[in-house]
Parts: C-alpha cells; sequence; structure tokens
C-alpha cells in the first residue's frame, strides 16, 4: 500500500511542476488554389479550333493561334530543344496530306473542354476528343486524342501538346 501511494505522490508532484502551456492562434497565409471551368473564352476558343480542324478551315484554325505557337505531336518536349516543335504554317501543310486522304471530313464524336487557371493567372486548356473517318479507299478510322493547350496575353492559343495513337491515322493511306 506505501508503495501506490508512493507512486500516486510522485505522479501528482510531476503532473504539478509541469508548465502550463499557452496555445496561440498563428496566422497562416494558405496559398491560394487554382480554378477550373468549362465555359469562357478561352474554352470558346479550343471549340473553334477543334471545329476548324474538323471542318478543314484552315485559316480559321490558324486564326486561333499566336503568329509564334508551336505545336508538340506525342512528343516529350526537353528544355531547350526547339526543333521538336512544329509552327502552325508546317502543322496546317501535314493536316492537309492527311485531310486528302479522307473521304470528307472527321466526325468529332465526344469532346470534354476545360481551363484551369493557375494561382498565379495563367490558364492551360485541356480537351479529349474522340473522332472518326472514313478514307478514300473505304477504310474507316476513329482516333481518342488529348490536347493540352497554352494561352498568350492576347487571348490567342500559344502551343498545343496532343497525345494520340498514331495508329489508325497511319492506314489512311493504305
Amino acid at each position: 500500500m506505501k508503495k501506490t501511494i508512493l507512486v500516486a505522490l510522485m505522479a501528482t508532484t510531476l503532473f504539478a511542476c509541469q508548465q502550463n502551456v499557452t496555445k496561440t492562434e498563428t496566422a497562416t497565409t494558405v496559398a491560394a488554389t487554382g480554378t477550373v471551368t468549362t465555359t469562357g473564352p478561352e474554352v470558346d476558343l479550343i471549340k473553334k479550333a477543334v471545329d476548324a480542324f474538323a471542318s478543314g478551315d484552315w485559316a480559321g484554325y490558324a486564326a486561333c493561334y499566336a503568329d509564334t505557337a508551336k505545336a508538340y505531336h506525342n512528343i516529350w518536349p526537353l528544355a531547350g530543344d526547339s526543333t521538336l516543335a512544329l509552327g502552325m504554317p508546317k502543322l496546317i501543310e501535314r493536316f492537309k496530306v492527311q485531310r486528302a486522304l479522307m473521304d470528307g471530313n472527321p466526325t468529332v464524336d465526344g469532346t470534354i473542354y476545360e481551363v484551369v487557371t493557375m494561382p498565379n493567372g495563367s490558364k492551360y486548356g485541356h480537351a479529349w476528343i474522340s473522332f472518326s473517318w472514313k478514307s478514300k479507299k473505304g477504310g474507316t478510322g476513329k482516333m481518342a486524342l488529348f490536347n493540352s493547350y497554352g494561352f498568350n496575353k492576347d487571348g490567342k492559343i500559344s502551343y498545343e501538346w496532343p497525345i494520340y495513337d498514331t495508329k489508325e491515322i497511319s492506314k489512311l493511306g493504305q
């Protein structure tokens, strides 16, 4: 019994000697978060570019892009390596060659568009698109595409970075 009282007395003494900690609230700055939207001028610009591409309106397509816009199709651009990028005039010429192998224009079967605004105000667009087409040789093709876009201060697309499987496109000439 003496041991129990001694342990209790020691515990009480230890707790009594402990300093009270005063908790204070400190102001913390919470990092601003970005926003995502499926409407607005940048979303409309992406839709306009996709519609112009699908209809073969190359002047309308080019008008959506800045004069210095670059395209990075199915590549991972390395820092400082500008040789991988295509300017829009060269890209449009390649599109025209592909389109000559199609029977009419491709169909846009499904789309999702969004624009992300970062805390610093920069904006990035994204599009998920399903295209289908007929070739002049009677075949058909279908492709899902994901595209990421950058915008400049003038409200034009400054780059596009699509990722897609080229297998169906390569069948156009067969």
